[in-house]
């Protein structure tokens, strides 16, 4: 196989449509891990697959119909999920329910290596190489494992209360710091303890500090991607550079980011979705979430919703045309906060 597809505006790849992409890493055509997972490249070992839907568990939100997630919400979700299908938990040491993740994991009677598990150092929890070390065994702990499948960090910044040198409080730049805890992630992943190590929230300048140490490269980089906050040029970086990009609140956080943001139409409300979705005869999560596949980014949507957890694992049976993919791609942004999170950015 070539390693490279030519620089192609629209590609067409085994059902996998790409759009607007400058090349297309080999990991997202058909590979022995089948239609509905990715093959992790770079800082993975041999034969990882990446289940393309998964489950987050992340966030409570104080703020009417949002669901919090701690560990008795997450162990029945997460046991909802296995039951239907779903194989690959999204988790982090900051999410408090990865102890309800080990519950439901271990009364599933699924074997462990059955589950894809991603854990996260940070952020909430200081950046650093000794940090990163510790928060990676105590999310081991909290799992009951003795390995993860992907070990991200988190988030590019700030340091927090960190005693490596590196990352002392108050910084103007973060650079050092993140270098310092990826050598750590790097050892984990040498240990076999991590089968694939990644990033999150890291746009391109973070990822240069890491490209820049001229070891390995991050299998995934785990960002906020969806019709309202979607940063083509990234997508686009990380996959011409084999990084598999992973998009979180791939539904815009409809629980709860409308009104927490004052926005004037939620995501899952815009006509746009809503006239795909019916002629789809799908739900227009379904359509948000096969948006983002066929551009080669693998979702995690947060639900407890049983109903939903199938609809998200339902989306490899239908495509969507070029003309839909440009329409949902040209969704108007709305007025204020069209990001649900922070924007990494801040991070120098």
């Amino acid at each position: 196989m070539m390693a490279w597809l030519g620089v192609l505006s629209l590609i067409a790849l085994g059902g996998l449509l790409v759009c607007n992409v400058h090349a297309v890493s080999p990991a997202l055509a058909p590979s022995e891990c089948g239609k509905t997972s990715v093959l992790l490249q770079n800082a993975a070992q041999t034969g990882v697959c990446m289940p393309v839907v998964g489950i987050g568990t992340g966030h409570c939100n104080p703020v009417e119909g949002g669901e919090c997630m701690n560990n008795t919400t997450v162990e029945k979700a997460v046991r909802d999920f296995l039951s239907v299908g779903g194989r690959r938990i999204d988790s982090a040491v900051t999410y408090h329910g990865q102890q309800g993740t080990a519950q439901a994991i271990q009364k599933s009677g699924l074997p462990r290596k059955e589950i894809f598990i991603t854990s996260k150092t940070g952020p909430g929890l200081p950046l650093g190489y000794n940090e990163t070390h510790a928060q990676f065994e105590q999310a081991l702990n909290a799992l009951q494992v003795t390995y993860v499948d992907l070990l991200l960090i988190h988030w590019p910044g700030p340091a927090g209360n960190s005693t490596d040198p590196d990352c002392r409080p108050g910084l103007q730049n973060y650079s050092k710091c993140r270098q310092s805890s990826w050598k750590a992630v790097e050892e984990i992943f040498h240990s076999g303890r991590a089968r694939a190590i990644g990033v999150s929230n890291f746009e391109q300048n973070h990822l240069q500090d890491i490209l820049s140490l001229g070891g390995l490269l991050p299998s995934v980089n785990q960002v906020e991607f969806h019709p309202y906050w979607h940063e083509d040029d990234l997508v686009e970086f990380c996959q011409h550079r084999n990084i598999l990009f992973n998009g979180y609140s791939p539904m815009a956080s409809n629980d709860w980011a409308p009104s927490f943001h004052h926005w004037p139409t939620p995501l899952l409300s815009q006509p746009a979705l809503i006239g795909i979705a019916k002629t789809h005869n799908r739900s227009v999560g379904q359509i948000a979430a096969r948006w983002q596949w066929q551009q080669g980014i693998v979702v995690n949507p947060r639900t407890q919703s049983v109903d939903h957890m199938r609809e998200n694992l339902a989306i490899f049976d239908f495509e969507l045309s070029s003309s839909e993919m440009e329409t949902i791609s040209k969704i108007p942004q709305p007025p204020t906060h069209p990001k649900v999170f922070q924007d990494p950015h801040v991070y120098t």
